[in-house]
């Protein structure tokens, strides 16, 4: 069976206007910001989504995934730039004070244990993605799973500006050593 390229606008057209125009102009700045994008669709007896992966081709590492169907339309960000900052450009001093809370209460996979309660890296390394990314903002600790982030649902309500802030500052960000 050939591989069939998802278009995202094909996705979208069944949601809000205000969603289906933020997720053009964001697939626009993704692939324009020099990122990659996968899309699939997984169908299965609990859902039918399609999923759409956008990855840094210069870092190669995940900015978004943004999930279309049955089990909900979300994007799943992903927190680069301030799990590994470079300089002072993060983006949780400007987050709203229930999505900066939701963000400190860390994302984790359910798979496996990533960490120890005192947010140090598990030793014996049970998790199956490898480890969790810890991180700190004025003085709380957080973490992230390596394969996982923080699920937003889109939606008329979604805060779409600060969405957009938080995407620019991740297909910006670079390593501080050559990948």
């Amino acid at each position: 069976m050939a591989k069939v390229k998802l278009d995202i606008n094909n996705y979208a057209r069944s949601q809000p206007p205000k969603v289906r125009q933020w997720l053009a102009e964001i697939d626009k700045l993704m692939l324009d910001g020099n990122c990659r994008i996968a899309s699939s669709l997984v169908s299965n007896s609990k859902r039918t989504d399609a999923k759409f992966s956008y990855t840094s081709k210069r870092t190669r590492k995940a900015i978004c995934i943004i999930n279309m169907g049955t089990s909900g339309n979300y994007i799943s960000m992903r927190g680069n730039h301030f799990v590994h900052p470079i300089g002072d450009n993060v983006i949780l001093d400007e987050l709203p004070e229930e999505m900066l809370d939701f963000v400190m209460k860390g994302a984790g996979c359910g798979s496996g244990h990533c960490l120890n309660r005192d947010y140090t890296v598990n030793a014996d390394n049970t998790c199956v993605h490898k480890h969790a990314e810890v991180f700190e903002f004025k003085g709380q600790k957080s973490f992230k799973c390596s394969h996982y982030g923080w699920n937003v649902d889109l939606n008329e309500a979604t805060d779409f500006e600060i969405l957009t802030k938080w995407i620019v500052l991740e297909t910006a960000w670079r390593l501080s050593k050559p990948v």
